[in-house]
This record gives structure tokens, sequence and C-alpha cells, in this order.
């Protein structure tokens, strides 16, 4: 049965991120053949079907293109790199279509070949988090998976001290959220989850528990919606975040089955307010969460389900909340 189950959740589905590189170029023609003449195939736009391990290419024009390479993995990036991407003009944006851990190598000869060819420097769009040549081809071409995650995914801080990670859906991955004691042991518990994510590809629901190391209290956490971007930003993570709650909070209860609706609640959800026209009420949603029919699956397997369908449903003992966030960022 578990055979059959995986075989149904297969999906024509293929996962990408996106790079974006200034430079000389003012068509994509010219970094296309700049690729090739590195044997790498690359084709001209991105629009269309993806299709596995393609290399898609765009040129952008940006007259303030500084703009958006103010912010590294270490903070702000040296005045010299925000120099050199001020004097570019035009931008080459790449979609590689696979997840950024599966060939870290590759990932790195495409920018080797963007660098030698006039490439000034690199910004993942997945989270903005712009860098050096030397800095993120060393750190692709180790491939461990600390050095990945740290090429592409950035931490920040909210206003009201909750730091959270931006860039795991590179991986098709939750971000997380987690508020501490203080910015050094907040960054310690999301890189190591994160990086746990990464590396061991766990099976997680909410109502699990995690703790980065064993002198640390173990802290629940759940699965939300992210709040911080709209679905047309390239930082929106469709597969949402793992919230670490407060200490001693159980929240969700952790079975070994995770109760999935099909189709997804947040389908259901949208359905039923576009035929009402209006927002659902609180009894209202209640009664359509009760309702629906749910299949009992094991993790592995509802995580195959959501990424064949390139996003997290809600959960449904948090329907209403998270159905709130979900409805501000459509």
């Amino acid at each position: 049965m578990r055979s059959k189950a995986r075989l149904r959740l297969m999906s024509t589905r293929v996962p990408s991120f996106f790079m974006l590189v200034p430079g000389p170029w003012r068509d994509a023609k010219a970094v296309v053949s700049a690729l090739h003449a590195q044997g790498i195939v690359a084709t001209v736009g991105l629009d269309g079907t993806v299709s596995a391990d393609a290399l898609r290419v765009e040129v952008v024009s940006d007259a303030n293109l500084a703009a958006g390479f103010s912010w590294g993995r270490q903070g702000p990036v040296t005045e010299s790199l925000v120099q050199a991407v001020g004097s570019c003009n035009h931008a080459a944006v790449l979609e590689c279509s696979h997840l950024l851990n599966a060939a870290p190598a590759r990932v790195a000869a495409i920018g080797r070949a963007l660098r030698d060819a006039g490439g000034v420097a690199i910004r993942m769009e997945a989270s903005g988090l712009a860098s050096d040549w030397a800095s993120w081809l060393a750190r692709m071409d180790s491939g461990t998976p600390y050095d990945v995650f740290a090429s592409a995914v950035a931490l920040s801080q909210d206003s009201d001290g909750t730091l959270f990670t931006c860039g795991m859906h590179q991986f098709d991955l939750p971000d997380a959220e987690i508020a501490a004691s203080s910015p050094p042991e907040g960054v310690e518990w999301l890189e190591t989850f994160c990086v746990y994510q990464v590396e061991e590809d766990p099976e997680l629901a909410s109502g699990h528990t995690f703790r980065p190391r064993a002198e640390a209290e173990r802290r629940s956490f759940e699965r939300w919606p992210d709040h911080r971007h709209h679905p047309d930003d390239g930082r929106h993570n469709p597969f949402g975040l793992w919230r670490f709650l407060s200490p001693g909070d159980p929240g969700l209860e952790a079975g070994g089955l995770v109760p999935t609706i099909i189709p997804s609640l947040v389908a259901v959800l949208s359905a039923a307010e576009g035929k009402k026209g209006r927002p659902l009420s609180r009894d209202e949603l209640q009664t359509l969460v009760s309702n629906c029919p749910a299949i009992a699956m094991n993790p592995r397997d509802a995580r195959a389900l959501e990424r064949s369908r390139g996003y997290a449903d809600i959960e449904p003992e948090r329907a209403w909340e998270q159905w709130q966030i979900i409805r501000q960022t459509m």
C-alpha cells in the first residue's frame, strides 16, 4: 500500500531556483553563448514548461541594481561590490531547474562561467542574499549542507526580536522562525535546524520537537504559512515555515500519521469564499473543515504530496488563524 501511495503522489512538477548576475550583457543570447563556451547548455527565455535540469536565461534592464545588492550573509556587503554592481544596467536572470543542494558543483560551474564572462556579483533571488564571487564559489565548491545553505539562505530579525530564515524553498523546504533570548542563540537554533533539514531530509510534522544541542531544552514547532512575503515576491516560501514555540508550550499534539485533506484545505476555502463572494465566518470555516474528507498519511508521504503540488496546506487545527494569513497574502 505504501508503494502504491507514493506512486500516486508522483508529479510532473519540477523544482527550480533563480540567480541574478549583473554584467556587461545586453541580451540573453550573449549570456547563453558565454555559458555554451564553458560547455554549459542553456536556453533563452523563462516562459513555458520547465523541464528537469534545464537552465533558462533572461536579461533584465535596471538602472538601480546596486540597491538590491546591499545585504549578504555577514551583513552589509562591501562598498566595492556595491559600486561594481552600480556600474551595470543589466543583469542575467537564471532559472536552474532542480533543488539547490542536488547539484552544487553544477551551480558553481554556472557561476564561474558567468564570473569569467564579466559578471560582477551574484544574488540568490529566493532570499535576496547578495555575494561576491570568491565567498559564494567557495561555499558551492565545498558542497557541504552547511555551505550550500549559507550560500543561499538569509537570516533576519523582525522588530519584535523574532529571528527567521528566508530562502529554504530553494530546497523545497519550509523556513523557520524563533523568539530567542539573544540573537546568537536564535541563529544557533535556526542554522542547526535548517541544515538538519537540508542534510537529513527528516520526516517532520507539527508537534514534533527539536533542540540544537544536548544541553538545550527541547521546543515544539508547528507549520505556519509565510506571512512576510506576498506570493508574487520571489522570497515567498510556498512551503511555509516552522514556528518554534516558547519553551514548555506543547502546541499541537504530534502523531504518527498526519491528517491530510484532499483537495487541499487552501483550495477548499478559496473556492468557498469565491462562491459566497465574501470572507468566511469562523463558524462557516470550522464547519467546512469538519466536513472535509481526510486521509491519514505518514509525514514523508504528506510531504511528497505537498511538493508535488508546490505548496503546503494549512493545519486543520489552526485553520482559522492560518487562513487569515493566506487571505492577507493572496
